[in-house]
């Protein structure tokens, strides 16, 4: 399995994979943001998401203008002002009052089911040349902004989020896209979960991540990398870190792979089980 977290960051070039933003009630990485927006098809605020978005566009005076492709939740955290606001201007405010499911669950399921036509809505008729059968098989991924300096029990739920399964289909005649893959952006890194087997990390400036040219563009990425056996304990083999492991069981009360450093413009782990990796942002992207 490959991996390009920078990708997103790319403004040269589109990413090769379409993209979602996911906005949770909790601090937006502003500075992330702003690069995101450019290439994202679709932002949806989950809830009293919808309130963090609003502050930070009205900050800027853009809350007119800059809006959410959707809201969903109970709504019961989003202001009456913002929803009010919203809703004038035409963007759905979905009400979902199933409470065995979280408003970050609600949003993630939305997005799976709806992928295929927010791809197609999103893309250029005069250079979109794929099929309806091809964009059914396209995966949307999806980029959740987040915080996980705040409270612990907020914090360890959005990393539950993560490891989540998504539903199969009902029917074979109506096959589901592709599971995505998420990625959680808080304050300082970008946060994933590795699958089982052989992982290649796509990290662009290797080495060089330690001491990074002030004469070149910013690199979204720093050097620090952790690799967290949150679902249990595992066993991993890695390569292009400066303290590299071999077979090496990693479990929490036991031993962590914590403030590593990236060697490589490719990182390997190996893993016999799922685990989380977290790669510190580039000074640039950081928001305090």
């Amino acid at each position: 399995m490959d991996w390009y977290p920078a990708q997103f960051f790319d403004t040269a070039s589109p990413p090769s994979t379409p993209f979602a933003i996911l906005v949770l009630n909790q601090p937006i990485n502003q500075n992330a943001y702003n690069v995101l927006k450019k290439r994202a098809c679709f932002t949806i605020c989950a809830d009293g998401g919808a309130n963090r978005f609003y502050s930070l566009m009205h900050a800027q005076g853009k809350e007119s203008i800059e809006l959410p492709n959707a809201i969903l939740g109970d709504l019961d955290s989003i202001s009456p002002q913002v929803r009010k606001h919203y809703e004038d201007l035409r963007v759905p405010v979905l009400y979902d009052p199933d409470q065995e499911t979280t408003d970050f669950t609600k949003c993630l399921h939305y997005l799976h089911s709806h992928a295929p036509e927010i791809i197609s809505s999103s893309s250029d008729p005069a250079s979109n040349t794929s099929s309806p059968q091809t964009q059914q098989q396209q995966q949307l991924n999806i980029l959740i902004l987040g915080g996980l300096g705040g409270r612990v029990d907020q914090a360890v739920s959005q990393i539950h989020h993560l490891y989540m399964p998504f539903p199969s289909p009902t029917s074979p005649s109506q096959p589901s896209p592709p599971p995505p893959f998420l990625y959680l952006i808080s304050e300082e890194s970008m946060t994933f979960i590795l699958h089982q087997g052989l992982n290649r990390i796509h990290t662009p400036g290797g080495s060089s991540l330690a001491n990074p040219p002030t004469t070149q563009p910013q690199q979204p990425l720093s050097e620090n990398i952790g690799i967290l056996p949150v679902a249990g304990p595992a066993t991993i083999t890695t390569h292009g870190l400066e303290w590299d492991v071999a077979e090496w069981k990693t479990e929490f009360g036991g031993r962590l792979s914590t403030s590593n450093h990236i060697r490589a413009e490719v990182v390997e782990v190996w893993a016999d089980g799922r685990v989380l990796v977290t790669l510190e942002l580039g000074a640039g992207l950081k928001w305090r």
